[in-house]
């Protein structure tokens, strides 16, 4: 009988469980540290995770045997020792493309008409009519950085509001109904921008403090990848009020991301703690996918292998 742990807590129905109790002998746990994941995995045939770091036991699993993530990405994992060891890695890729597209868009929308600010006003007594105009958005061009997933959808919906959708991709993707622009060109041309590429190192702090100049002064600048936004230098053009406002879905994890105070208190910005992913529909898919990996793997015909 095959042996999976589940190394730490994640929220699974009943028929999920279920689902997975039904492949084998599962072992849940609420949290492991690393002594206990190195003992834990030693004798799995698969082990499950979310948030832990599995680098520090890669070499304990047992050979060979499944990674199951819980995420889309993988880049802090040591993808190439996991391969050296027989440990195959899978991943969850779009469960949560409706929920970032949504989140994104939403994002566009409080920054258009300052919904945050006017909910602060509104807490605070202050009702004064006239105050917190804002834009709209169609008939408007809006520019989609990265053509993945997230990106095509977030053309789609935009699409529906009657906005006119042009991108930059690196891969020169042809998408139908999508105009592909240089990136300096989409930069000076569009009403609202929004950065869905992967956070790759080539991509990171592509959008620099020259970069964002080029925008219109009205436009507004939306990302749920942190990272490709240069900090300080979007700091400084919505300090100089340089473009009409920003939205970025900010990613909190790891503590290595310090925002400095003259952003965070920017009337003109929106920030949400990461929460783009987070629906109960995509939580819903993140685990059904996570269970279908194993469920091929174990049956010899492996999907979503990242290595």
């Amino acid at each position: 009988m095959y042996k999976i742990v589940v190394l730490e807590k994640i929220e699974m129905t009943e028929a999920q469980k279920n689902r997975l109790n039904a492949l084998g002998n599962v072992e849940f746990f609420n949290s492991s540290d690393e002594a206990q994941s190195k003992e834990r995995v030693k004798d799995a045939d698969v082990a499950v995770i979310d948030w832990i770091d599995p680098n520090s036991f890669l070499e304990s699993m047992k050979k060979p045997s499944l990674l199951a993530l819980m995420s889309t990405g993988y880049d802090w994992i040591n993808i190439k020792g996991a391969r050296a060891g027989n440990i195959s890695v899978s991943n969850v890729p779009g469960y949560a493309t409706e929920a970032v597209a949504e989140h994104i868009i939403g994002l566009m929308f409080a920054v258009a008409r300052k919904t945050v600010i006017g909910d602060a006003n509104i807490r605070k007594g202050r009702k004064e009519k006239g105050c917190l105009r804002g834009v709209e958005l169609s008939g408007r061009r809006a520019g989609i950085i990265g053509l993945g997933k997230i990106g095509c959808r977030v053309a789609k919906i935009l699409a529906c509001f009657g906005m006119e959708v042009v991108a930059f991709d690196s891969n020169q993707k042809n998408i139908l109904g999508i105009k592909i622009i240089a990136l300096d060109e989409l930069l000076q041309t569009s009403d609202a921008v929004f950065v869905t590429c992967s956070a790759t190192e080539s991509a990171k702090n592509m959008l620099t403090t020259e970069k964002l100049e080029l925008m219109k002064p009205s436009a507004i600048l939306l990302a749920t990848t942190w990272g490709v936004v240069e900090l300080g230098a979007i700091t400084q053009v919505l300090k100089n009020k340089r473009i009409f406002g920003a939205g970025f879905d900010v990613s909190i994890e790891g503590g290595d991301i310090i925002l400095p105070d003259e952003f965070i208190e920017l009337e003109n910005v929106v920030l949400t703690p990461h929460i783009g992913y987070n629906t109960e529909e995509a939580k819903t898919r993140q685990v059904d996918i996570c269970i279908s990996n194993i469920e091929k793997y174990l049956k010899g015909s492996p999907e979503n292998i990242v290595n």
